[in-house]
């Protein structure tokens, strides 16, 4: 089966020498590039148009590169095209030539405008596969779009836990501060008002994101002094930043975007670090509550402060917790696992050829 990948997001000339030299992560779309032996599209390959870019920024839809796509597909002969992202796949349900497969990778299942929209336009009986990046996610678009469980499946965001490992970090051995990362969805008004209930726990917050270019509400608040702003940095960077605290909070605000956070959630945890997350129906998934980290309810500052404080003054069930949170990570979501679970998918559509079995080496 010939298989067509598709990222939204530009891929910078400088990422395959940084991902060979250990400097960035492995990159899901080039991963599964090379594992099905094919090709990628991404935003490089669609010419720069300052107006349509405006609009498809505002409807948060890739209309060029879903029109660039259905045409390389039927061009090419592909008997599949893999969306990593619902902004490529909704326009492209439209666009895609019938006999080829389609499979969408949602982020943002739960929203409804785009539930809606799915609806009024027939749009779910274009997807062969509809991919949500929770359980919980996948069970309500089944049921918002009435579709049968092998149609909506649980396909959680991985993590390249080769690159996110304590090794290889090279921290200078500090912990002497927790810290909290992101952008995306970030409640960081909570987190502020727990920290001043905390004053002599030191907190730095890493504002930035490679994804979204949004403002965080936190420009709103007067930070305490045991709060520090610092800049975001490049992944080499970022994965020191994680090893040199004690734990990391990922505060989300209550939202349609279930999994928001999921990400950071997950590279803390690859490195050995539990996570405090807000309780939230999909991000409450990438953890294991009292295992690997803690749930606090939204905009509970008190019961942020009451899980700080807990983390903070039991450094040694502190580690535990993330020495557990580094082998869960390790055994369920896994970069390596991730691809495994969506080539199978692939495999298991209805009439695709079944995987060559290779022979065994005596």
């Amino acid at each position: 089966m010939r298989v067509l990948v598709v990222a939204t997001n530009a891929t910078r000339p400088e990422l395959a020498a940084e991902v060979r030299s250990g400097r960035h992560q492995r990159v899901d779309y080039l991963e599964l590039a090379e594992r099905f032996g094919t090709t990628h599209i991404d935003y490089n390959q669609i010419k720069a148009h300052r107006l349509l870019g405006n609009v498809e920024q505002l409807l948060r839809m890739d209309l060029r590169q879903a029109r660039y796509v259905a045409d390389h597909a039927r061009r090419g002969g592909y008997d599949l095209v893999l969306s990593l992202s619902e902004r490529v796949g909704i326009p492209l349900a439209r666009m895609l030539d019938r006999r080829i497969r389609h499979m969408v990778i949602f982020h943002h299942g739960m929203s409804p405008l785009k539930l809606r929209m799915i609806s009024a336009l027939g749009l779910s009986r274009r997807w062969d596969v509809i991919a949500a990046i929770s359980q919980a996610e996948a069970a309500g678009m089944r049921a918002a779009l009435r579709l049968d469980a092998d149609r909506v499946v649980a396909l959680h965001t991985p993590v390249d836990t080769d690159f996110y490992q304590p090794s290889a970090a090279g921290s200078s051995g500090r912990e002497a501060w927790i810290q909290s990362l992101g952008l995306s969805y970030r409640d960081y008004p909570t987190l502020i008002r727990a920290m001043r209930r905390l004053p002599e726990i030191p907190c730095q917050l890493r504002v930035g994101s490679s994804w979204v270019m949004q403002r965080s509400d936190h420009a709103h608040e007067v930070l305490p002094a045991n709060v520090g702003l610092e800049p975001f940095v490049h992944p080499a960077e970022l994965r020191r930043c994680y090893a040199e605290s004690r734990f990391i909070i990922v505060p989300i605000r209550a939202t349609t975007q279930w999994s928001a956070g999921c990400t950071s959630v997950q590279a803390a945890q690859a490195m050995g670090k539990p996570v405090i997350a807000t309780r939230m129906p999909g991000l409450s998934e990438y953890l294991v509550a009292g295992e690997t980290g803690l749930l606090v309810d939204q905009g509970d500052d008190y019961a942020m402060a009451a899980a700080i404080e807990q983390l903070w003054n039991d450094p040694a069930a502190t580690v535990r917790m993330g020495r557990r949170a580094r082998e869960w990570v390790q055994a369920h979501h896994s970069l390596d696992h991730w691809l495994d679970r969506v080539e199978h998918m692939i495999a298991a559509l209805p009439g695709s050829p079944p995987k060559p079995v290779l022979p065994q080496v005596a």
